[in-house]
Order: C-alpha cells, then sequence, then structure tokens
C-alpha cells in the first residue's frame, strides 16, 4: 500500500531502512529532504519496503521536478518502485513542470529498464573517482586564494570553460549566470585557488572536505599542463589535511577531464545516470 508519511510515525523508521540499505550519503539529511519534498510517499506492507519524495525547483526558466525512489533490496523487482514513480508522478504533474528527472546510481540499479518502463529517456551522467594514494610532488606554480577582484574573470573563465558541454549535454544554464557562478563555484570562496598570470586567470581549483569540487583552465591556457599541476595542488592540500581518500565528479563527455583524473590515480566509484521525461509536450 502506498501512503504519505506521517512524521511522528514514521521517520525513525524510514531513519531505520536508510541504514539498512546504506544509502546514507545518497540522502543526506532526512529533515532536509523532509523540509525541501512536495511529496513524500512510503510504499507499506509487512513494513516500510520503500520510499519516494519529490520535489520542484526553477533552473533557467524552466520549472524541473525532480524524483527519487528507493526500495529495499529484498523488495526489488516486484513492482514497488514502479508504483511509487507513478504515484510520485500523478502528484507532480498537478504543478506542471516543464520535466521530471531522476538521478540513478548505475552499479545498484538498472536504469535503463526502469526508466524505459516509466518513459524516461537519457539526459546526461555522472562518473564519481576516488583517489586513495600519496601525495605529489610539489608544482612549479605559485597558487593565491581568491578574491572579489577576480569576480568578472572568474566568470568569464566558467562560462568559457563549461558552456560547450553544458550545451552538449543540455544543461541549462548553458551560459553560466553570476548568481549561479556565486552560488555553485564560489560558495565557500577561502577554498578557491587560483593561478595568475599578468593578474589574468589560468587555471582555479576548488577544494571541498575530502573532494575536488571544480576545476578549470581558461581556453587560451589549456593542454600545457595547468590543470595537471592545479589539481596536483589541491590534492596535496587535501592531504596534507589527513583526507585518505579524495573524491571528484566530471559530467559524461568530458573526456579531458576523464583522461587527466584517471592518469593521477582516480578509480571508479559511482555511476550516476540522470533521466528525464518531458511533462509539457517538450522533446
Amino acid at each position: 500500500m502506498i501512503r504519505v508519511y506521517r512524521d511522528k510515525e514514521d521517520k525513525g523508521r524510514i531513519l531505520a531502512l536508510i541504514e539498512k540499505m546504506g544509502i546514507e550519503e545518497d540522502i543526506g539529511d532526512l529533515d532536509e529532504v523532509i523540509k525541501n519534498s512536495s511529496h513524500l510517499l512510503l510504499y507499506e506492507e509487512s513494513g516500510i519496503k520503500g520510499f519516494s519524495y519529490g520535489s520542484i525547483y526553477m533552473n533557467d526558466g524552466e520549472s524541473i521536478a525532480q524524483v527519487s525512489v528507493y526500495v529495499e533490496p529484498n523488495s526489488r523487482l516486484k513492482g514497488i518502485g514502479s508504483a511509487l514513480y507513478r504515484e510520485m508522478e500523478e502528484l507532480i504533474y498537478e504543478a506542471e513542470p516543464d520535466f521530471l528527472c531522476t538521478y540513478m546510481r548505475v552499479e545498484s540499479e538498472n536504469p535503463i529498464g526502469f526508466a524505459k518502463k516509466m518513459g524516461l529517456k537519457k539526459w546526461w551522467g555522472s562518473p564519481e573517482l576516488v583517489y586513495r594514494g600519496g601525495s605529489f610532488p610539489e608544482t612549479d606554480l605559485e597558487f593565491v586564494k581568491y578574491e572579489d577582484k577576480f569576480f568578472d574573470q572568474f566568470v568569464k573563465v566558467v562560462q568559457d570553460s563549461y558552456y560547450e558541454l553544458h550545451e552538449m549535454n543540455d544543461i541549462k544554464p548553458y551560459l553560466a549566470s553570476e548568481d549561479s557562478v556565486k552560488k555553485y563555484k564560489l560558495h565557500k570562496k577561502s577554498n578557491v585557488y587560483l593561478v595568475l598570470e599578468n593578474d589574468q586567470i589560468v587555471s582555479s581549483v576548488t577544494i571541498g572536505e575530502g573532494e575536488i569540487e571544480n576545476l578549470m583552465v581558461a581556453p587560451s591556457y589549456q593542454g600545457k599542463g595547468y590543470g595537471r599541476k592545479s589539481l596536483q595542488f589541491g590534492m596535496n592540500k587535501m592531504l596534507g589535511e589527513g583526507c585518505e581518500e579524495i573524491y571528484i565528479c566530471f559530467v559524461e563527455g568530458n573526456e579531458g577531464a576523464e583522461r587527466l583524473y584517471t592518469s593521477l590515480g582516480f578509480k571508479p566509484l559511482h555511476n550516476t545516470q540522470v533521466y528525464r521525461k518531458f511533462l509539457k509536450g517538450g522533446s
């Protein structure tokens, strides 16, 4: 039976299911999921066998519904995931989003079969890699921390570096706005390091908590080793702070990034595939 989530009654049971399935990293803070979801559904049959949640957000003038579905391993291939998805789609449809999307880990799910059955088509993919090794020799480049005086330049490098890849995968906005750069690339400016030449940005690397959050090289300087040295600098910073594992993601189609990461010892960890379905007659 599919029913609506009831906070006082269900929260502990959902947390137990999340722990049992080992998806704590995927879910994150359950309180935030509950707060930001427009709908949260449970499939109950002698206990909770699965759950689904959906939210709607705006991106570059498009209304996008994001749906997540989880079913405990012993209850999969019994139609529970499909039932949860269809029920959620009906609820989401009432808000008239431009399209619906869902993220699926290919190592734990069969996204192709499920997506085809639900009428979803592949949108884009994001492999995640992990590094578990030692530090690198210090580079001959000088790195300085980002300052707001470089903001206009930084935005231009983001736009020049990502436009083609985003257009190829239809990830909007193709041309990053100042607001999106502030939100996604400069959300913690103290972790952004730059290489400069005559006060012009050559490359940039952003470190997070055990993660390389952003790496980019101005197009006119690409192919000259700046990306490799910038990545090594960022990795050394985190290794020096005690990180034993370093994670990095990239969008499928960025073959140069994939070659660089694997050449430095990154190994495949997860592969997230994103599928979508237009609900307003889009293509």
